[in-house]
């Protein structure tokens, strides 16, 4: 029987110069990525997201200004050394947000929960495809095209506050 895909939930939070929040991984270094994580039984993901980038970052006052239309599917790699909690899926099937929030990255709050960023920093949309480990490379690329749009209407706009 084929391994079933565990829900997750990525937010890319980006602030008021258009650059994304992109997290070292402790177990990838030099391997940037954005904040993301499981959903839990009987959460919806709207909730899920927050609570991750809560979790993940500290961040709890991130504006949610779109939702990726569709769930976005990655296989897990062969040589990717899982936790034991992860083995019994083949990949993940994510929800994705794009979250507005005007903080610095040092005002982030990496211990907020259990670690698994080293340190995160603000970069260009575009850099965090040269940034990302290769296997979530077209994720990637699938979030960029979406929202790197909506980021731009946003920034014309400026926030609703």
């Amino acid at each position: 029987m084929d391994k079933p895909y565990r829900k997750n939930v990525g937010m890319v939070v980006f602030n008021s110069k258009g650059e994304v929040l992109v997290g070292e991984r402790l177990n990838f270094k030099g391997s940037w990525q954005f904040p993301q994580g499981g959903i839990d039984d009987g959460e919806d993901p709207n909730s899920a997201a927050r609570r991750e980038l809560l979790e993940e970052v500290g961040i709890q006052n991130a504006e949610i200004i779109y939702e990726y239309p569709s769930w976005i599917n990655y296989d897990f790699p062969e040589s990717l050394h899982l936790s034991s909690n992860l083995k019994k899926y083949r990949g993940q099937t994510q929800k994705w947000y794009l979250l507005y929030w005007d903080g610095k990255a040092e005002d982030c709050d990496l211990t907020a929960h259990e670690q698994e960023f080293e340190r995160v920093r603000f970069i260009p949309f575009q850099e965090c495809l040269s940034t990302v480990v290769s296997f979530k490379l077209d994720v990637y690329q699938k979030l960029v095209q979406e929202f790197e749009p909506k980021i731009l209407d946003f920034m014309k706009k400026g926030p609703s506050t």
